[in-house]
């Protein structure tokens, strides 16, 4: 795997059509992507007492993170080890051990076999002692909880970090000064290489969100490399990389500021391979998780925390447009005026990004020319190039 990232100066569109459209090409990200990487699982708070777990699907993995009797925090594969069913769903608390719904084989919380039914009986020669759950990776930064399906991942941790600590965000997520609100989860119609593309993309900030986030320039931002992830600052104001456009700043002016997070320095998105971005600013901290369901739809699940006492009026879900009480889903086919009205930039993006999905399922879509400048369109290159890292092109 290429360790030592670029952008390139001259950047090129390196995704053939097929890669954003075709579900076999997405059933190979699956396997040689998804399957091989970290990921985002939750934050520490989200198991606050033993027994305390979340599942999540990576690739074609489906993993536990667990807080087991030691108040350590676990990874394990979600099959249970007699006949591999599914152990849980969703999130919760499994109390002091792991039960399969199949035939009861029960598990402790650190992935030993505690016990089965006719043990005796139906399996003699059973060491319960030989037999765990299979343990996956774990890895925490910054009170961010990322794991990796693999038990010995060909990238550890701290090398897939990049060089991030050294960018760090000053929030802290564990703190009593922050809350979070609900979780905002939309149902977009695109490919999730679309989505992470749109937000890496420098070009469009001063143009679809004029209204919204009013640029900058393409000349006034910068995406950075930290191994294969990348970080983004505003320029505008001479001699400081600053983590929020003007425009955003004085139209905040006011609002209740986090402890620590006033002072410029860190940056202002983080996007981290291959489907994160997470975005913190003076005012709150946010991670957006853009996971696949097919090569044409994405669930993006969106986390916010802001200072206690601003947040609970101020973000809804509710009041996101195209909210649909039905589902709990944010959706395109739910929006009541068009996304241009709607003051809202993440409207925006959803709105361009399903037409950009539309586009590609003609054959006769290309992209012909990308924008020069680390704040034009060269991020999308450096991304493409680190999905072709995994999955090359047959």
């Amino acid at each position: 795997m290429t360790k030592n990232c670029e952008i390139s100066e001259s950047p090129i569109q390196r995704l053939q059509r097929e890669a954003y459209v075709s579900e076999q090409w997405f059933e190979r990200e699956k396997k040689e992507l998804f399957s091989k990487n970290w990921a985002l699982a939750g934050v520490v708070s989200d198991f606050r007492e033993s027994g305390d777990y979340k599942t999540l699907q990576i690739g074609n993995d489906s993993l536990i993170v667990i807080k087991d009797g030691d108040g350590q925090l676990k990874t394990f594969h979600n099959i249970c080890r007699h006949r591999g069913t599914e152990l849980l769903e969703g999130r919760g608390n499994t109390g002091r051990f792991i039960m399969c719904p199949y035939h009861n084989w029960v598990y402790n919380l650190d992935g030993g076999l505690r016990g089965l039914p006719a043990a005796k009986a139906c399996f003699p020669d059973l060491d319960k002692k030989g037999v765990n759950l299979i343990p996956a990776s774990i890895g925490i930064f910054h009170n961010l909880v990322f794991v990796n399906p693999s038990e010995k991942p060909e990238e550890r941790f701290e090398d897939w970090l990049g060089g991030l600590d050294s960018v760090a965000w000053p929030h802290n997520l564990l703190s009593e000064d922050l809350e979070e609100s609900e979780e905002f989860v939309y149902e977009i119609n695109c490919n999730w290489k679309v989505f992470m593309e749109n937000g890496l993309d420098g070009y469009h900030l001063a143009y679809l969100h004029k209204e919204t986030l009013g640029g900058p320039l393409h000349d006034k931002n910068v995406w950075e490399p930290f191994g294969r992830h990348l970080v983004w600052w505003s320029t505008e104001r001479e001699g400081v990389k600053h983590r929020i456009p003007q425009f955003v700043e004085k139209a905040s002016k006011g609002a209740t500021t986090v402890k620590d997070a006033e002072e410029p320095g860190y940056g202002g998105v983080y996007a981290i391979f291959p489907n994160t971005l997470i975005t913190p600013n003076p005012w709150g901290f946010s991670t957006s998780i853009i996971e696949p369901v097919n090569a044409n739809k994405i669930l993006m699940r969106v986390r916010n925390w802001a200072p206690k006492g601003w947040l609970s009026y101020k973000v809804r879900t509710k009041d996101a447009p195209g909210y649909d009480k039905e589902s709990g889903l944010i959706k395109s086919s739910h929006w009541k005026v068009h996304p241009l009205e709607t003051g809202d930039f993440q409207t925006e993006d959803v709105w361009v990004c399903e037409k950009m999905q539309r586009a590609l399922q003609s054959s006769h879509h290309s992209v012909e020319f990308l924008a020069k400048g680390s704040g034009g369109e060269t991020a999308l290159d450096f991304f493409q190039q680190r999905v072709l890292d995994y999955v090359s092109i047959e």
